[in-house]
């Protein structure tokens, strides 16, 4: 995949800080791109071919992350 297309930042406060999303790729549509999540310093990427259901995956995959996080230091 070619980084120099276009990209999308997201930004959502949550009560655990701020989540960002940067999305790479998936133009034109169907073609393949990247999810990078950011919790804190935590970061988490996926690839795939539908932007949606990656974005989903990505955000899906931190908040499993941070939930597993907080159960094992409490």
């Amino acid at each position: 995949m070619n980084k120099t297309g276009k990209v999308e930042s997201f930004y959502f406060p949550t009560k655990d800080g701020m989540l960002k999303l940067h999305v790479y790729g998936f133009n034109p549509v169907g073609s393949w791109g990247e999810v990078y999540t950011t919790l804190n310093e935590q970061t988490v990427c996926v690839k795939g071919f539908h932007r949606q259901k990656t974005i989903m995956r990505s955000v899906k995959l931190m908040l499993d992350t941070t939930v597993n996080k907080n159960k094992n230091q409490g």
